[in-house]
């Protein structure tokens, strides 16, 4: 029964995926449909050139809001995805990439999302890009998971009327395991090896490696740590 239901879900989402691939990748790219997006995932401004692979190609190597990610979390929620880059943002592909159901991403301006080999997210998590976001090879997100390179809004100094600097890269090393519920903010650095802890905040730059961040906001709990899938 859960390879009907699949396969009905691979049908149902053809022609979306059909129109994405054409619509971004030049045609000895799209012919490959590289991506598999589906069919209930909102896609808004995309065009030739906004997403970039820099990869071997392979057939549906990229899946954006099919798989549901583990069993039985937040199983309530809607699974529609949203994608969105507008005006002349991009997405860079390293290698395959996996977004479960309820993903939400979304570049804005001139913002670069770069995303390396063997990325793995669960469930409704939610990329906002202006500047620059970077993650790195074989990063893994938990559920839920909210990651921003801005404030969003325009925050000033009311004695002065000086305007906060709006955005801030974001960079996410290799080999990282974030948490379910967890918020990476504009400005932060995570090393390479690290864990982050559930319902966890990033607002700063960490540059040790093999460290368990955690709190809110985060700081080092735990120093000398490994992780596998």
């Amino acid at each position: 029964m859960k390879k009907l239901m699949l396969l009905i879900k691979l049908l149902l989402s053809l022609p979306k995926t059909l129109f994405f691939n054409f619509k971004t990748f030049p045609f000895r790219v799209a012919i490959h449909l590289p991506v598999l997006i589906s069919y209930n995932t909102k896609i808004s401004n995309v065009r030739k050139g906004s997403c970039i692979i820099n990869s071997k190609i392979s057939r549906f190597m990229i899946k954006v809001n099919f798989t549901n990610g583990s069993d039985g979390v937040n199983q309530s929620l809607k699974n529609s995805g949203f994608f969105c880059i507008k005006d002349e943002g991009t997405i860079v592909f390293n290698g395959k990439a996996n977004f479960a159901s309820g993903v939400s991403i979304r570049v804005d301006d001139k913002g670069s999302l770069v995303f390396g080999s063997n990325f793995d997210c669960n469930r409704n998590c939610f990329i906002a890009c202006r500047e620059n976001i970077t993650i790195g090879d074989n990063v893994l997100f938990g559920w839920s998971v909210s990651i921003r390179d801005s404030n969003g809004h325009k925050i000033y100094n009311i004695l002065d009327n000086t305007i906060d600097k709006n955005t801030e890269p974001v960079k996410i090393g290799n080999h990282i395991w974030v948490g379910a519920n967890v918020d990476i903010l504009k400005g932060a650095e995570i090393a390479d090896d690290c864990i982050i802890g559930f319902n966890s905040c990033v607002t700063r730059k960490f540059k040790e490696r093999h460290c368990t961040l955690a709190g809110y906001p985060a700081k080092i709990v735990r120093e000398n740590v490994g992780w596998v899938r």
